[in-house]
C-alpha cells in the first residue's frame, strides 16, 4: 500500500536547558554534547529526522536547526527525544529525556514558539525544557518537496523559501498542558536495541492548544 503525505511538519529545534520549573538542575552532570531526535509515528512508517550534536553549556544547548517531516496519513503523534551520543566505537544512543505530543493538537496550534516540558524515559520524572517551533504546509504549498526536506538548515526562517505560498496565520500566545501520565501504546522499535518501548513508560504527552 502506498503512503499518502497528508502534509508537512516544519520544525525548528531552538535550545534545551536541563532545569525545572523552580531551576533545579535535572540533568547528569557528566552530560557534555546532546542531539534532538524528532519523529512522527502511526503512519506506514516512523518519520524520522534528528540536529547534529552540540555542546552542552551552563546547563543548556542551543541548536537554531530546522527539520521537514513528512505526515503521513495515520501519523497522530510527534516525539520529540533529546539524547545523549554514545562514546566513539560504541552503536547507538541514549535518551535523556523525551515527551509526545498528539498531532491533531499541534494541527488545532501552529504556528508555535513554546517551551516544552521533558520527562526522563521509564521514570516520568523532570527532564528539563525545550523551545520548538512549528509550523504546518499542506502539499500544495510546497514547490521543491525534496529541497523542503533535504536535511537541517542552521539558524534558518522557519519557512524556507521552497514554498509556493507563505503558510502563516496569525498567530499569539498559547498555554498547552500535560496529559495524565500513562504508558506509551506503541513499543519502541529496533533502532534503540529493543528498549525504546520500555524506556518511554512513564513519559508524559502534552497538549497544545
Amino acid at each position: 500500500m502506498g503512503e499518502t503525505v497528508r502534509g508537512y511538519l516544519v520544525v525548528k529545534v531552538l535550545e534545551a536547558a536541563g532545569h525545572n520549573g523552580e531551576d533545579r538542575k535535572v540533568w547528569d552532570d557528566t552530560l557534555k554534547e546532546a542531539f534532538v531526535k524528532i519523529e512522527i509515528r502511526g503512519g506506514a512508517r516512523t518519520v524520522k529526522k534528528q540536529t547534529s550534536t552540540c555542546k552542552v553549556s551552563d546547563n543548556v544547548v542551543n541548536w537554531e536547526e530546522q527539520l521537514a517531516l513528512e505526515h503521513l496519513d495515520g501519523a497522530g503523534e510527534l516525539r520529540i527525544l533529546l539524547c545523549r551520543p554514545k562514546p566513539a566505537g560504541e552503536r547507538g544512543s541514549s535518551i535523556i529525556a523525551a515527551c509526545g505530543i498528539y498531532m491533531r493538537d499541534i494541527l488545532d496550534a501552529v504556528p508555535i514558539d513554546k517551551y516544552f516540558e521533558l520527562f526522563k524515559p521509564g521514570e516520568g520524572l523532570e527532564g528539563g525544557f525545550i523551545r520548538i517551533s512549528m509550523n504546518y504546509l499542506r502539499p500544495d504549498q510546497v514547490r521543491n518537496v525534496n529541497g523542503l526536506l533535504q536535511g537541517s538548515k542552521k539558524k534558518g526562517s522557519l519557512l524556507p523559501k521552497v514554498l509556493l505560498t507563505a503558510a502563516v496565520v496569525a498567530g499569539g500566545a498559547f498555554a498547552y498542558k500535560t496529559y495524565q501520565e500513562k504508558k506509551w501504546e506503541e513499543g519502541g522499535g529496533a533502532e534503540e536495541k529493543g528498549r525504546l518501548g520500555q524506556e518511554m513508560i512513564g513519559v508524559k504527552k502534552k497538549k497544545v492548544k
